[in-house]
């Protein structure tokens, strides 16, 4: 949106979202009503109350001029999983469950001869839970995101506080030693 603003020609911008509907809602006419956020699948969607939307009213602080800039959809589950479906049978790609429902929002509304950008934020392979069940078959991993996986998980336990923090970074960091550099006066 900010790119449009200074003259890159951007044409519609459209919100995919899930079952949760306080953006949909809102660029729909209604008031803004943050709510509990709605289990999905497509799961880092899941919120009720968008952490950025507060950057779109410092953008746009008017109602109207915000709700004629964007567009916000919903799509849920069961349309999810369709669209999911229905690329893969048609060769065109595995999607995760997130870019799915952007997926779903091209598809109501093909942009014949416009380009188009849908943003997708993971690899399919990382919901091969959701995938599999559909497809019958997972899809292949990439070996960047393979190599990734492997690795072994650590976690330890921290005091949420900036010296328990401060602490473990310099226990945990390795040692690297300033070197100063000697200025001479002319």
């Amino acid at each position: 949106m900010w790119v449009r603003e200074i003259g890159l020609p951007i044409g519609r911008i459209k919100f995919a979202c899930n079952a949760n509907t306080t953006l949909p809602d809102f660029f729909s006419g209604a008031d803004y009503t943050p709510r509990p956020a709605v289990a999905t699948l497509a799961n880092a969607m899941d919120v009720g109350a968008p952490s950025n939307f507060e950057r779109l009213r410092w953008t746009l602080p008017h109602e109207d001029e915000l709700r004629a800039a964007l567009q916000a959809h919903s799509v849920d589950d069961d349309t999810i999983r369709a669209t999911i479906v229905q690329h893969a049978s048609e060769g065109d790609a595995w999607f995760c469950p997130h870019t799915a429902t952007a997926m779903r929002l091209l598809d109501l509304e093909p942009v014949d001869g416009e380009p188009w950008v849908v943003v997708a934020t993971a690899h399919p392979a990382k919901f091969e839970t959701v995938l599999q069940p559909l497809l019958g078959y997972a899809p292949p991993i990439p070996p960047a995101l393979n190599a990734m996986l492997l690795r072994p998980a650590a976690a330890e336990p921290l005091a949420a506080s900036e010296a328990a923090l401060r602490e473990w970074l310099l226990r945990s960091s390795p040692t690297v030693p300033l070197r100063r550099e000697k200025t001479s006066a002319a």
